[in-house]
C-alpha cells in the first residue's frame, strides 16, 4: 500500500507498470517497515543499499528510483487513503513523515560523481596499457569483462541495438616496417609491441591458415613476411634486455612486457615447424637459444621449447642438429630440473629415428647416438634411474621373445640394437655409481645372440659380440665370448658351390635370406668380420698374466679348424695368428716365472700387467686393421666409380636411341613368343642399335662386354631365392631388415 500510493506517471487514474526485479525486493523492504522498529529499518535499508551496489543492474536500479517530489505527493495522499497506518507512522516513526530529498539526492549525485571518477581512472589506466595485454590476460580479461557487463546491461535498457567491435586490420608494408626498425633502434617498446603483433601474423601466414578476426595486422607478400621475422630476430634481445635487464622477472617494467613477450615466444616456438630452410632453421634456434632467460619464466613455453628441439634434434639436416643439440644443453645449465625430462623426449626421439639403418642413415644415427651419450653423461645419478628402466625394460622385451620365439622381430631388429649400443657407449665411460647397470645390460646382449643360432643372423650376433668387445676393454671386464666366435668360424670351414655374388656391406645388415647364406661372397664377409673380432678379443687377453691358459682351448680349436677347412685364404690367417699367439704364451711364461706374488695378491697382479709393453698381437691387430679398412674404402670407391660409368654409358645409349627413333625407321617384324621371349618382354624392347630395357637404358646383351655381368646377374637371382620352408618371406632383396612396428 506504502509503494502503491507513489506517484509513476502524470496520469493518477493510469496504472504503474510492473516495476524490475531489484525493485521487488525493495517493496518487501518496505512492507517491513510495518512491524519493525526504527533501528531495524536503518539496518534493512543499509543492506538494501548494500545489495543495490553489488547488483549487476545498479544503473537501472539508480534510474529507477522516484524523486523526492514524488514521494511527498505520496506521502501527503497516504493521510487519507489510510489513515490508521499514517497514525502509526507518526507513532513509531516520524523522522519518515519528514521526508526532504535534499540528503539523499545529495548522496545519489554523490554517488554518481564518484562512479564517474572511477570510471575515468579506469580509462586513464587502460590508456597507459596497450590494448595486447588486455586482450592476452585471462586473469585482467575475466575481471574487466565482469566490469562491463554492467555498462551493457545498462545501454540495453536505453538502445535496442548493440554496437560491433571493428574489425578492419591493418596490412604491413615496407614503408611500416621501416617506421618499426627506426623505433627498434631506439629501444622503443611500444613499437615492439606492435612487431609482435606483425609476427604473429607472419607466423598465421607461415602456416597458411586464414587470419583471425580479432588480429590487428595482417601480411600477404611472402617477402614482408621473411622482413618482419628478421627484424624480430634482430632486434627483439636487445630491446628487451634495454628494458628489462640481466633478472627479467624482477624487474619494474616486467608487468607490462610479460603478455606480449609470452605470444612472441609462443609464436616463435611455432615458427620452428614450420622452417624448411636449414640457414634460417639455425638462425631461429640460435635466437631461441638468446631468449632462454625469458623462456625460463614460463613453464609451458620451456617444455614447447624442449618438445620443438628435440624434434628438429631428431629429424633435420646435420647442422640444425647440433644448434639444437647446443640449445637443449643450454637448457640444462639453465634450469638443471629439466635434464630428466630432456633425456627421456632425446631417448624415444633417437629410438624413433634408429629404425632403419643403411649408408646413408648411419651418419646421423651416429651422432644423434653421441650427443645422446653427452647429455646422459652430465647427471650421473639421473642416468642411473633412467638407465635401469631402459635396461630393465629391453630385458622385459627379451624374456617375453624367450617365452615365445614367433615374436623374434621384437629384439632382432635395429631399433633394439641401437638401444643397446646407445647403453654400451654410456657405461663405457661412467662413475662408479653406475657400474651396477654393466651386469644386467651384458646379460641381455648374450641373451640376444643366444636367441637363435640360424647362419642367417650371424650379421646381428656379430654386430653384438662387437659392443661387448667395447664394453670389456673400456670397463676392464672379462666377457666370455670365445665360443660365440669359434661358433661362427664353424660356418666358414666348409666352401659353399653357390654361384659368385656381389659382396654386401655387413656393417649395415642384421641378417640375409637363405639363399644368400649359401653364396661365397656372404661366407667370405662372416669370415673377415669374425676373424677381425676373434683378434681384437685375443689382443685384450694378451695383456692379462693368465693369458697362456686362457689361449689354450682357443689354439686347440684354431689348429682343428685348418685341418677342417680347404680354403687356403683362411687357413693362411690362422696360421699367422697361431704364430703370433704361441709367441706371446711363450714371452708371458717366461716373464711371470720370477714374480714372487701369488695369483691372490690383486693389486700386485694389476701393477705387473700395467707394466707390460705392448704385444705382439696387439700390434699384428693394429696393422691388419689398417690395411683391412682401406683395402674396403678402395673397393667402395671403385664401385662408386664403376656404377657411374655404367650411368653415363646408359644416358648416351639412350640419347642416341631416340635421335634415330625420330627418323622414322620401321620396326622389326614380330617374334614368335618363346619362353625366353616371354621373360624379356617387360624387360627388353627392341632399339635401333640394340635391345633396350623398359627405361630405355641398353640390355646388356647389346654388347659382348656385358654378357659377363649379365651372367653374374642371374647366379646373383638364382642364389637369392629362398626355400618354400623357410622361417622369413623374402621379397626377392637379399638383405632384409626387421623393424619394430610402431
Amino acid at each position: 500500500a506504502f509503494m502503491a500510493s507513489f506517484d509513476y506517471g502524470d496520469d493518477g487514474n493510469s496504472a504503474p507498470e510492473p516495476p524490475a526485479k531489484p525493485k521487488t525486493k525493495g517493496k518487501k523492504k518496505s512492507k517491513k517497515l510495518k512491524s519493525d522498529t526504527s533501528d531495524e529499518k536503518a539496518g534493512s535499508s543499509e543492506q538494501n543499499a548494500e545489495e543495490s551496489e553489488h547488483s549487476p543492474d545498479n544503473a537501472s536500479n539508480v534510474e529507477n528510483i522516484p524523486k523526492s517530489g514524488n514521494v511527498k505527493k505520496g506521502l501527503s495522499r497516504l493521510e487519507g487513503n489510510d489513515s490508521d497506518f499514517f497514525k502509526f507512522l507518526q507513532e513509531n516513526d516520524p523522522e519518515l513523515l519528514n521526508f526532504s530529498g535534499g540528503e539523499d539526492s545529495d548522496d545519489l549525485s554523490g554517488e554518481d560523481s564518484e562512479d564517474e571518477k572511477s570510471e575515468e581512472g579506469i580509462k586513464d589506466t587502460e590508456d597507459t596499457t596497450e590494448a595486447d595485454e588486455a586482450e592476452i590476460d585471462s586473469e585482467d580479461g575475466a575481471e574487466k569483462t565482469s566490469d562491463n557487463e554492467t555498462e551493457i546491461a545498462a545501454d540495453d535498457l536505453t538502445t535496442d541495438e548493440p554496437e560491433l567491435p571493428e574489425t578492419t586490420s591493418i596490412s604491413v608494408t615496407s614503408k611500416l616496417l621501416k617506421k618499426w626498425q627506426a623505433g627498434l633502434e631506439k629501444y622503443s617498446l611500444p613499437t615492439w609491441k606492435q612487431l609482435v603483433r606483425a609476427f604473429q601474423a607472419a607466423v598465421v601466414t607461415a602456416k597458411g591458415d586464414e587470419p583471425e578476426s580479432d588480429m590487428k595486422y595482417t601480411i600477404v607478400d611472402p617477402d614482408i613476411v621473411n622482413k618482419v621475422i628478421m627484424i624480430c630476430l634482430e632486434h627483439t634481445s636487445e630491446v628487451l634486455s634495454h628494458h628489462l635487464g640481466d633478472n627479467p622477472t624482477s624487474s619494474s617494467k616486467w608487468n607490462r612486457v610479460k603478455v606480449s613477450l609470452k605470444s612472441y615466444l609462443n609464436s616463435l616456438t611455432e615458427l620452428l615447424g614450420l622452417l624448411t630452410s636449414n640457414d634460417v632453421l639455425c638462425a631461429v634456434m640460435r635466437h631461441c637459444k638468446a631468449m632462454l632467460p625469458y623462456y625460463a619464466a614460463f613453464s609451458r613455453l620451456m617444455k614447447k621449447f624442449v618438445k620443438s628441439h628435440v624434434a628438429v634434434w631428431g629429424s633435420k639436416a646435420e647442422l640444425s642438429r647440433v644448434v639444437a643439440f647446443t640449445c637443449l644443453q643450454a637448457v640444462v645449465k639453465k634450469i638443471p630440473t629439466f635434464l630428466e625430462d630432456i633425456l627421456k623426449k632425446m631417448y624415444v626421439e633417437y629410438t624413433k629415428c634408429s629404425k632403419m639403418m643403411n649408408p646413408k642413415t648411419r651418419d646421423n644415427i651416429m651422432l644423434m647416438r653421441n650427443s645422446l651419450v653427452e647429455m646422459f653423461k652430465i647427471n650421473p645419478s639421473i642416468t642411473y634411474t633412467t638407465g635401469f628402466l631402459y635396461i630393465r625394460q629391453l630385458a622385459v622385451t627379451l624374456r617375453s621373445v624367450i617365452v615365445n620365439k614367433k615374436e623374434i622381430e621384437s629384439v632382432y631388429n635395429w631399433q633394439y640394437i641401437n638401444c643397446v649400443h646407445v647403453w654400451v657407449s654410456v657405461l663405457s665411460d661412467c662413475d662408479a655409481c653406475l657400474q651396477p647397470l654393466i651386469f644386467p645390460l651384458i646379460q641381455v646382449m648374450m641373451g640376444v645372440i643366444k636367441l637363435h643360432s640360424s647362419p642367417c643372423f650371424f650379421p646381428l650376433h656379430l654386430h653384438t659380440i662387437r659392443l661387448m668387445l667395447h664394453l670389456a676393454a673400456a670397463t676392464n671386464k672379462h666377457i666370455p665370448l670365445v665360443h660365440s666366435l669359434l661358433g661362427t668360424l664353424d660356418f666358414c670351414a666348409t666352401i659353399n658351390k653357390a654361384p659368385a655374388t656381389k659382396p654386401v656391406d655387413l656393417t649395415c645388415v642384421l641378417r640375409v635370406t637363405k639363399g644368400y647364406k649359401k653364396t661365397k661372397a656372404y661366407q667370405d664377409g662372416i669370415f673377415d668380420l669374425t676373424y677381425e673380432l676373434l683378434l681384437n678379443y685375443i689382443s685384450q687377453l694378451s695383456q692379462s698374466i693368465s693369458f697362456p691358459e686362457v689361449s689354450f682351448p682357443v689354439t686347440v680349436w684354431l689348429k682343428k679348424f685348418k685341418k677342417k677347412c680347404n680354403n687356403p685364404k683362411y687357413n693362411s690367417q690362422m696360421k699367422q695368428l697361431l704364430e703370433k699367439m704361441e709367441v706371446v704364451s711363450r714371452d708371458l711364461t717366461e716373464k711371470r716365472s720370477s714374480v714372487s706374488f701369488t695369483p691372490k695378491d690383486l693389486d700386485k697382479v694389476t701393477e705387473w700387467e700395467s707394466a707390460l709393453p705392448e704385444s705382439a698381437l696387439t700390434k699384428y691387430f693394429n696393422t691388419w686393421i689398417k690395411i683391412h679398412r682401406s683395402v674396403q674404402s678402395a673397393n667402395q670407391s671403385a664401385e662408386q666409380e664403376g656404377e657411374e660409368d655404367e650411368e653415363e654409358d646408359g644416358e648416351e645409349e639412350i640419347g642416341s636411341g631416340e635421335s634415330e627413333v625420330e627418323e622414322d625407321e620401321p620396326a622389326p617384324p614380330p617374334k614368335k613368343k618363346t619362353k625366353k621371349s616371354k621373360k624379356l618382354k617387360t624387360k627388353d624392347t627392341d632399339g635401333a642399335n640394340g635391345p633396350q630395357n623398359v627405361n630405355g637404358e641398353p640390355s646388356e646383351s647389346s654388347s659382348p662386354d656385358k654378357k659377363k655381368k649379365k651372367k653374374k646377374k642371374k647366379g646373383k637371382e638364382k642364389a637369392v631365392t629362398v626355400d618354400e620352408g623357410s622361417e622369413f618371406v623374402d621379397n626377392g632383396d637379399i638383405v632384409e631388415d626387421i623393424v619394430l612396428s610402431d
